[in-house]
């Protein structure tokens, strides 16, 4: 029986060369370009690469990781591409759905007595906000108040507060507290939404500017999340 020494080494020297295969002739088999070869044109366009991220022009996925990486050690919040999971604002720019970097507002509280869900309402849907309740998106109207408010919460971590949210059905209702007044929703119409398309949809104004409209958005499916299921409710 060989040493175990021997089959370590062995090991190593086929990792060695695996990777320095792909350095020198890349994934595909071709040769690599020179460090100061010009990247193809790109028409400035951002490129998909082989993880489903998005790569800024010119650059591959080994750039792209060490542009993540280079984001974890200067303490920074990676950007929402890379939060892969059960992220319900995964995609949206942190500026768009947050108020202000850090602050936490608590503004109510969020009730659904079919899924026995009573929840804090925080103010933003960034994950910080999502940790510890569900999430109002800023910019939209609050709870009770005339037009969309929309509020996202995870499935399947931090509670799960959202996890059954796909076993209400058109007449359910739901209780949302913002300060001391609390309004009374009842569920219309459940939707899934492709992930691509879903921040439009959620954010949509009603079609009359004096109803009130509560959206409840989360990732769907629970094991891939490359969609978002949607419900709206109105208050009566």
């Amino acid at each position: 029986m060989r040493p175990l020494w021997r089959w370590i080494a062995a090991s190593t020297a086929f990792v060695v060369a695996i990777t320095i295969g792909i350095v020198l002739f890349g994934r595909d088999g071709t040769p690599s370009a020179a460090p100061d070869a010009d990247p193809p044109p790109s028409g400035g366009q951002s490129q998909p690469t082989a993880g489903g991220t998005t790569a800024a022009p010119g650059e591959d996925d080994e750039a792209l990781v060490n542009r993540m990486l280079d984001q974890l050690r200067a303490g920074k919040q990676v950007e929402p591409q890379f939060a892969a999971g059960d992220n319900p604002a995964a995609g949206v720019p942190i500026e768009a759905i947050k108020a202000r970097p850090g602050e936490q507002l608590r503004l109510g509280r969020l009730q659904i007595p079919k899924l026995k869900v009573d929840q804090v309402l925080n103010n933003g849907v960034d994950e910080p906000a999502l940790v510890k309740g569900v999430g109002h998106w800023p910019g939209t109207p609050l709870p009770g108040v005339a037009g969309n408010s929309v509020i996202s919460g995870h499935r399947s971590t931090n509670g799960k507060p959202f996890l059954y949210l796909d076993r209400l059905r058109p007449g359910d209702p739901i209780k949302v507290t913002a300060g001391s007044k609390t309004t009374t929703y009842k569920v219309v119409k459940t939707t899934i939404v492709p992930e691509k398309s879903y921040v439009a949809f959620i954010l949509r104004k009603p079609a009359k500017a004096s109803d009130k409209v509560l959206t409840l958005f989360a990732c769907n499916p629970l094991t891939a999340h490359y969609q978002r299921i949607v419900v709206e409710a109105r208050a009566a």
